[in-house]
């Protein structure tokens, strides 16, 4: 019997220490700023919101949570055109329009082909590499999106005036990614403090960019009777 006693009160004095015992927590920051598109003269940005920035450490690696995210097919369009991911993750493909779609990537990192599949239907594509990956339909020549792959949990998106934040980044030394579809990535060294913020702002030069339309997943152009 004592030695039952001992025992419960030796569980309760380690549970209430336990109990009392302080939390401990790591120094983290905030980094924050803006994108900017320079455009051609007379011309106006309009997509600002698809730019994509993250961070990732100098020393050691983040460890990151795989996602499970949509990217839907509305109005012969991708909804929305820019998703972020961290590797692993999968991206759920819904055919919401009312005719077939055929989604494909020949990225190297990211190649997949969903096949052809109707209203209602939906495939999933898994990305386990980091990168900016190019999406398509094999059916509809204008159909482009893009899937950006990060191997870091600290990432983010612009409202549409540019500005962005990132809460809950540890204190340290980082290699600032700034990535929009119609410019040249930026990269840049930033130090984020124990306390406080970091503000970078960012011109990306779009001035260079023209489209040009993708080829079907055989590599070759579509057929004029399809071009929509």
């Amino acid at each position: 019997m004592k030695v039952r006693t001992h025992i419960l009160t030796f569980f309760t004095l380690t549970a209430t220490a336990l109990a009392v015992m302080p939390r401990i927590t790591f120094a983290q920051g905030t980094v924050s700023g803006r994108v900017l598109l320079q455009e051609k003269p007379g011309e106006t940005t309009t997509d600002i919101a698809n730019a994509v920035i993250y961070l990732v450490p100098k020393v050691g690696a983040s460890r990151v949570t795989e996602m499970k995210l949509q990217m839907a097919m509305n109005g012969r369009a991708f909804v929305p055109h820019v998703r972020v991911v961290t590797t692993g993750s999968a991206i759920e493909y819904p055919n919401q329009d009312v005719f077939s779609h055929n989604i494909f990537s020949t990225a190297p990192g990211a190649t997949f082909d969903l096949e052809t599949y109707g209203n209602g239907k939906s495939k999933t594509a898994q990305f386990k590499k980091a990168g900016a990956f190019p999406i398509y339909c094999n059916i509809h020549s204008k159909m482009t999106a893009y899937v950006v792959v990060v191997n870091t949990p600290y990432f983010t998106q612009p409202a549409v005036d540019g500005r962005w934040t990132v809460n809950g980044v540890p204190a340290g030394k980082y290699e600032l990614h700034v990535w929009h579809e119609r410019a040249t990535e930026l990269v840049r060294d930033a130090i984020v403090a124990s306390t406080g913020s970091v503000n970078v702002d960012a011109t990306l030069d779009a001035r260079g960019f023209k489209f040009v339309e993708h080829k079907n997943k055989l590599g070759v152009s579509y057929s004029s009777a399809i071009r929509y």
